[in-house]
């Protein structure tokens, strides 16, 4: 074996170079090559995100990957694989943490859903046919490669490669992995994937808690909000929580209207209903519905359900079975609860609002001055809820080709992001052992933050250096 062959050559080759969605990086040692995640990147229009997920895979040749590695399961961290194996020739095994497959497999069919949908709008945009990146049956051909892995434990994957799982805090079943690359003297890259925000941690019953690593050879670090000014803190989030107490009874309670918070299906959706439950469970004349409408949340609702154990499991079921939920499944009764006027709060994704049944509730609720928007995370720029945050002085906003009037009153929360804070990035990067941290998962910002860090590190006299990446960054370990 060649001298080359004993060096790691790593390169990130996602959109998370230099955007904070398309998680994909590739790892090549003593002829093996492994995949760190392969995300879906999402960009502001279809054309955009189709467009670059071509260019993510182009970077992949399929049948050259031995192993694919998750961290978590968003879909911009996992749902570029199916379309790994549609060219039939990959055989890659697919290491997740223990437990994950049934939400994988959710995922990734959601997903095919939107490929097929969004490729059908493309071809008709460009008069030609543009197929989906994949499909449900590459869906159901995929989850049969793959093996789930214990946390907290070294897992021997190849002669070459074994993996840890530590909890990352940022979502259920959510980990960070340590890559270690064997040999004399064995290599570990820390890859944290997402981490989670510690100002939520404690409130969120389903998700172990962040757990830091010490010591790697070198770090691949998220660092989404690496913004000044996007730190939060447990005052924060007790504020927001009076907020949404604040605006249901406001809207819904005194002047019987309607509020409606978008929000993500994977695990954003139970805790916001963990929120609405734990402020109003207890009040029995608070007769409210609230509106449960989104057949993947739904669908990953009862998934939680029978992976949770214990205390988790029991408080979470009782949230379920909560009488103040309704839950619609089908598109006929989502159109008829739509319809109806009466004072409701509904909880819908898409978050970003870029499909899904929340656009449909947005085109009801967006026009009615008496009633609320209640925006709880982030949205990429250009995204309708983007346009909807930062829109307070257009008279209309087109959905759909169509304009509606601009009329809802908007009201944006803080600190609900599942993302850990700028000050806890900088604390947990320059307490690790480590040579250099390489920054993914940013946008502008991650300049700014990496000369932060390297500050934060030079005043505790180590020598680590902080690089931020680009799409042409490569790494030698």
């Amino acid at each position: 074996m060649s001298k080359k062959d004993d060096k790691a050559m790593i390169r990130i080759v996602g959109g998370n170079a230099e955007s904070v969605t398309g998680s994909c990086t590739k790892i090549e040692y003593k002829g093996e090559t492994y995949l760190f995640e392969c995300g879906m990147y999402q960009g502001k229009n279809i054309t955009d995100t189709y467009r670059e997920n071509k260019r993510i895979l182009s970077q992949i040749k399929p049948h050259k990957i031995d192993v694919v590695i998750i961290g978590h399961l968003h879909s911009d961290h996992t749902c570029l694989i199916p379309a790994l194996f549609s060219t039939g020739k990959c055989r890659a095994r697919i290491v997740v943490p223990k437990k994950s497959t049934s939400i994988l497999k959710e995922m990734w069919l959601d997903c095919a859903y939107i490929n097929d949908r969004d490729a059908k709008v493309l071809s008709a945009k460009e008069e030609k046919f543009v197929p989906p990146l994949f499909s449900e049956k590459d869906v159901y051909a995929t989850l049969n490669y793959v093996e789930e892995y214990e946390p907290e434990r070294v897992n021997k994957i190849t002669d070459w490669l074994s993996i840890k799982y530590t909890p990352a805090g940022h979502i259920f079943l959510s980990q960070q992995t340590e890559v270690i690359l064997q040999d004399t003297v064995n290599k570990t890259i820390l890859f944290t994937s997402d981490l989670g925000n510690l100002t939520t941690q404690n409130e969120k019953i389903f998700v172990d808690k962040f757990q830091p690593i010490k010591k790697a050879n070198i770090v691949v670090g998220e660092c989404t909000y690496s913004a000044k000014g996007r730190s939060t803190t447990h005052k924060d989030f007790e504020k927001d929580a009076q907020k949404i107490k604040s605006v249901i009874e406001q809207y819904c309670v005194d002047s019987r209207n309607r509020v409606m918070l978008p929000t993500f299906s994977l695990d954003r959706f139970p805790f916001i209903m963990w929120i609405i439950y734990t402020i109003f469970k207890d009040e029995p004349n608070f007769t409210v519905p609230i509106i449960v409408d989104s057949p993947l949340a739904i669908r990953l609702l009862h998934c939680y359900s029978d992976l949770l154990e214990g205390d988790a499991k029991q408080e979470f079921d009782e949230m379920v079975h909560w009488d103040n939920f309704e839950f619609i499944y089908n598109p006929e009764d989502s159109k008829e609860a739509v319809a109806d006027k009466r004072a409701k709060v509904v909880v819908a994704s898409s978050g970003m609002l870029t499909a899904g049944r929340s656009v449909k509730w947005v085109q009801s609720i967006l026009p009615n001055e008496n009633d609320c928007i209640l925006f709880c995370g982030y949205s990429t720029e250009g995204s309708l809820a983007w346009k909807i945050k930062n829109g307070n002085a257009q008279k209309t906003i087109n959905i759909n080709g169509k304009p509606y009037k601009n009329k809802a009153n908007i009201i944006s929360l803080h600190s609900f992001s599942g993302h850990m804070n700028r000050e806890d990035l900088l604390e947990y990067y320059s307490s690790i052992i480590t040579e250099k941290v390489y920054l993914v998962h940013s946008d502008q910002h991650k300049i700014e933050f990496k000369d932060d860090l390297q500050q934060k590190i030079n005043e505790k006299l180590k020598t680590t250096k902080v690089v931020a990446v680009n799409k042409s960054t490569k790494i030698t370990l």
